[in-house]
């Protein structure tokens, strides 16, 4: 196997990591609109790395995460829905990253990498950002592996236990932001929501607990990544649209599987 094919590999065990993870978290306190807002704000945080001349993941990271505590202090707005809020921000931030980089033509830049992503194009710096944010990520979750379980199901018994749910709340929104962010060169903007949130969708289905959901999201997300790498080497196929159909293949076969299974038990229901 080519050298670049095993960057690839490791790259996709790395984001898997951390996407299926945070994503899981994302599943249980419905934040899949933040996911899709953040991931088409990371284009205008390119645009802006562009103009400045500043490194791109640095670029990408202010910008995301920026938007993640302006998203955040909405919440205490009473005049707009955080959901309008959500989607005003995901296409207008979008909108004004294109415009930016249009403006730009001396730029030399792979903008549909960024859109679709580009999995095996990645460099041994790629492989070290993102191993740093992966430690970050999994290990915060360890640490407050009870708190974050907790918040999630009930965030009012968690907060008479003495936790601070909005805290977890606030870091968790920066967290899923750092990850798009470095992670959005890999699956692209349009395709990063797929893979924070399928793979957890598809755990939840034979699931039993929160443990069991999550180790098993990171397992169908790194599966899904290294057969759609495999699918795009050997067929020539885009890879992270590859990744993507996997999951959303794997999605179908879980809902069927699911409802046949439900109807042999209890097929009168």
């Amino acid at each position: 196997m080519p050298e670049f094919m095993w960057v690839a590999a490791l790259g996709g065990l790395l984001t898997s990591l951390m996407t299926a993870s945070i994503g899981t978290l994302m599943l249980w306190r419905r934040m899949t609109y933040l996911g899709d807002a953040l991931a088409h704000t990371a284009l205008l945080g390119l645009s802006l790395g562009l103009w400045l001349s500043l490194p791109l993941e640095l670029a990408l990271a202010a910008i995301t995460m920026l938007v993640a505590i302006l998203i955040a202090l909405n919440h205490r707005q009473k005049d707009l829905s955080i959901d309008v809020f959500i989607a005003i921000a995901a296409h207008s931030s979008l909108a004004l990253g294109l415009l930016a980089i249009s403006f730009l033509p001396s730029a030399r830049l792979d903008l549909m990498g960024y859109l679709f992503g580009d999995l095996l194009n990645l460099t041994p710096t790629d492989l070290i950002w993102l191993a740093l944010v992966a430690v970050v990520v999994l290990s915060w979750i360890i640490m407050n592996w009870r708190a974050l379980v907790l918040s999630s199901l009930n965030p009012e018994l968690a907060q008479l236990a003495g936790l601070k749910p909005k805290r977890l709340q606030w870091i968790l929104s920066l967290l899923i932001a750092l990850v798009i962010a470095v992670s959005i060169k890999l699956v692209g903007a349009l395709l990063m929501t797929a893979l924070l949130i399928t793979p957890a969708a598809i755990a939840r289905a034979w699931s039993r607990s929160p443990q069991q959901m999550m180790l098993s999201a990171i397992l169908v997300s790194v599966l899904a990544v290294w057969l759609g790498l495999g699918l795009s080497y050997h067929w020539d196929l885009p890879t992270a649209a590859s990744i993507v159909s996997l999951l959303f293949a794997g999605f179908v076969l879980t809902r069927v599987g699911s409802a046949y299974l439900a109807c042999a038990i209890n097929p009168f229901k």
